[in-house]
């Protein structure tokens, strides 16, 4: 996270009625990585989120399939003797890294050829993201659910999303569905780069080409809608005459 962006985040989260983390990683993970107090965190794909009260939450249809993650990830840290592959273990899901092996087109294949034995055995989804496998239980949960139902549960009628990777391009999918039949208005913004798959690339209503730009897009909307609550706050208040 880019110091100019937390602050804008900062700035914006009294602006704005919502501003939602939504992640692959743990909710606790992506709270400590943005490191901004009074945000919505939910993390694991949609699996979990994060209350002030009671900290991190999983779904309740999640919980059965914790102890079938770390079996497969166990497995594969068995079989797979690949230096520089990172297993997580994220309780409800699971994420295998290989960017930073020898040859990481070498290390999806191993690990690929692991998981085509134990995870389906398993009952456990695989999805592929940028140079990482992710082991999902086989739940209608995804960052595209997550978001609708945050635009439920606050009563959202704007919304922009930004992302880059695989499993964004489930909540682009999600805000065109809001925006052809719940009169929501939705903007998804795809950050786009060598790596970026063409999933993201396809559904993205806009692109911006780093994070860098992200936190200057960031600035520019905390900018924009900071002036313009100056300025209704300076506004006169008109008053009606007696005579109607």
């Amino acid at each position: 996270m880019l110091p100019r962006a937390r602050e804008a985040l900062e700035g914006l989260r009294d602006l704005l009625t919502l501003i939602a983390v939504v992640s692959g990683r743990t909710a606790a993970d992506a709270r400590r990585m943005v490191g901004v107090d009074g945000l919505t965190y939910v993390g694991n794909h949609g699996l979990e989120i994060w209350s002030e009260l009671r900290g991190p939450e999983l779904v309740p249809e999640a919980r059965p399939w914790v102890p079938r993650v770390a079996a497969v990830l166990d497995d594969v840290l068995r079989q797979v003797q690949v230096a520089g592959v990172l297993v997580e273990n994220k309780g409800a899901t699971g994420s295998l890294h290989y960017r930073l092996t020898a040859n990481p087109d070498r290390a999806r294949r191993e690990l690929l050829a692991v998981l085509a034995r134990r995870a389906v055995t398993s009952g456990l989804r695989i999805e592929e993201g940028r140079m990482v496998i992710n082991l999902l239980p086989p739940l209608m949960v995804t960052k595209g659910s997550a978001v609708s139902w945050l635009v439920r549960e606050h009563h959202l009628e704007r919304l922009v999303y930004l992302g880059d990777d695989v499993t964004d391009a489930h909540a682009f999918r999600a805000l065109a569905g809001l925006r052809e039949t719940e009169n929501v208005q939705t903007l998804s913004i795809g950050v786009v780069g060598q790596e970026t798959p063409p999933s993201v690339r396809q559904l993205a209503d806009a692109t911006l080409p780093s994070v860098s730009a992200v936190a200057d897009l960031l600035c520019q909307v905390y900018e924009q809608l900071r002036s313009s609550v100056s300025m209704d706050e300076r506004a006169p208040t008109l008053g009606r005459d007696t005579h109607g």
